[in-house]
Formats: structure tokens, sequence, C-alpha cells
């Protein structure tokens, strides 16, 4: 059974004001205009066609993108040292493959009223969020940047439930504007990262909250965990979360099948003992379940992001070792 939604049903937004589209018709939104009508009519594509176009267009983009081939191979090097360099480019062009198949899952999330998710995703572990729910907490789903993360967001109105997502938007107001159309469609509430204290009320009132903490942070009160065994500025906000508001903490991972028949989005255990009174240990366990959903299809994680990136002053991997902030 579904609980009633802990939100109001007409604030999927958070209070963020959806503007009229026509306010775009200027020729400096036209990029965005144009790449929006070709993710919407590549998601209308047949599965086969579309796993062939994202083989071609991944192999182009690993030429072309140089900037993000280059933090792919250094990301690569430093978290998987015992591949070989041949390996880890094979490993690199897979990730661009998966880069591209995630802009026909956007159009698919975003624009697809034909039932086609309902019928590619499964959802293990539906028991773990029945059994936290029953114990009448809030639940905070912890997840990571992968690239099937819009399928993963979309795929959690089918567990029943009402839920909602902590998003950062982007610098561009005409796709913010374009993805919270798409992603409330869903019948998600979509919570911006600036409005932290919206998610506490929502595990305070007993709602369900997703959140990806795993991208590099330096402000107060940040820890340098390993990460793939390697040293990486980290955000002690599950820690804050789960102690002020005594939620259940479940894992929450998705994948992409490499045989193209569809997701699993799998919902782990809640984690016992957690907060444990030590955020770096408590981010350490985080990392390790996120290294588990990666060894399952390590070339869906986002490779292409300085996960990495030191403070200023520090040797940076991304500038071949000089000094992150030095001229």
């Amino acid at each position: 059974m579904s609980r009633p939604a802990p939100n109001p049903p007409d604030d999927p937004t958070c209070g963020v004001a959806l503007v009229p589209l026509a306010r775009f018709w200027a020729p400096r939104w036209w990029p965005v205009w144009i790449g929006l009508g070709i993710v919407r009519g590549l998601a209308a594509l047949p599965w086969r066609t579309q796993s062939a176009l994202a083989r071609a267009l991944g192999s182009i983009a690993w030429y072309v993108a140089r900037r993000d081939r280059r933090t792919t191979l250094v990301n690569l090097r430093l978290a998987f040292p015992a591949l070989t360099e041949r390996e880890r480019r094979a490993l690199g062009r897979a990730h661009f493959r998966s880069l591209v198949y995630s802009l026909f899952e956007t159009g698919l999330v975003w624009f697809d009223r034909r039932g086609r998710l309902e019928r590619l995703v499964r959802i293990d572990g539906r028991e773990h969020l029945e059994a936290a729910l029953a114990s009448g907490r809030g639940v905070l789903l912890v997840g990571a940047h992968f690239t099937t993360n819009e399928i993963a967001a979309a795929a959690l109105p089918l567990t029943g439930h009402a839920f909602e997502i902590m998003y950062k938007r982007s610098g561009n107001e005409l796709l913010n504007q374009l993805a919270l159309r798409g992603r409330i469609s869903r019948r998600g509430r979509m919570i911006p990262h600036d409005r932290f204290v919206e998610m506490l009320r929502t595990l305070k009132r007993g709602g369900i909250a997703l959140y990806a903490p795993d991208q590099r942070f330096d402000g107060d009160g940040s820890v340098s965990v390993p990460l793939f065994g390697v040293p990486a500025l980290s955000n002690p906000g599950t820690t804050f979360i789960a102690r002020a508001t005594r939620c259940a903490v479940l894992p929450y991972f998705p994948q992409r099948l490499a045989d193209g028949s569809g997701y699993v989005m799998t919902i782990g255990a809640p984690l016992a003992d957690f907060p444990s009174g030590d955020a770096e240990r408590d981010v350490a366990r985080y990392h390790a379940l996120i290294e588990a959903a990666v060894a399952r299809a390590p070339e869906q994680y986002l490779w292409s992001y300085k996960r990495f990136r030191p403070r200023d002053g520090a040797p940076d991997p991304y500038r071949g070792g000089a000094l992150r902030g030095a001229p």
C-alpha cells in the first residue's frame, strides 16, 4: 500500500517557478531547443537502433571530446592502477557510449507516455523500503552519480510511494525549466540543492528522499576519505541528515543491463548503526557501497567528472601534478 504524499501535491518544484517557455525563443536559446529536439527524436527510436547509435556516437565523442577523454583516463588510472593502459582506454570508450545512452534515457524519461519505462525497469529490494517505512521513519535513499541517474530517479514512483529528489540546478535557465517539466511529469518532487532544509522536513514527516552526495565537496565540514583508494574531498551530509531526522538510510543504485533488456534498480537494506558518530567512517562506508555498485557496471559511473581534485595548494592529478591554484 502506498503512503499519502508527505508534501503538498501542488508544490512539485519546491517553490521554483515554472515560467512560460515562450520566454526562451531568442537566438541564444536555439542550441538548447535543437538539442532537445534531437534527444526527443532519439528516444523514440527502437532500442536496437539506439544501441547501434550509442556505439557509433560514443566512439566519435571519444576522439572529439578531448578534455573529457583526458579527465576520464586520469580517473581510471587513479581508480584502477592494476589495469593495463589498453584496458583503461577500452573502459573509457565504454563509458563514453554509456554517456550517449544517458541522452536516450533523458528523452525516455521526459517524453515517453507509452509505458516503455515501466516495461524496462525492475526494482529489487522493495521489501527493504517497505520495512523501513513501516517503522514510521523517513527514508533517505543514498545514490551516486551514474550515467543512468535520470532513469533511476524516474523509476521511484514504480514503488507506489511519493518521493523527492535533491538536484543541482544548471547554469542554463532553459535547461532547468525543461528538466523540471520532464522530471515532475513522473510524479516526483524536485528539491534544489540550495533548499536543503526542505529535505530535512520531508524526512522528519516520514517521506522518502533521494540524495547523491558523492561529488567533490570542499565546503565547511568536508572530509578527505579514499574512494577507489584515492583521497577524495567528500560531503559528510548523510551523517548530518541521519542524525537530524533519525531517518533510515538505504543504498539505491541503478544498472543498465548489458544485453539491452532494461534496467535493474537495487534498494539495499537499511544501514545498521548509522550514523556511527564518526563522519569519516560513515563516508568510508558509503564509498564502499559505491565501489561495489561500480564493480557491477564500471563503465556506467561518471568517470568524466573531476572527482579527485584536491584543495588549493595540493598536487592536482588533472594538471599533471601541478599545484592546484598555482598560475
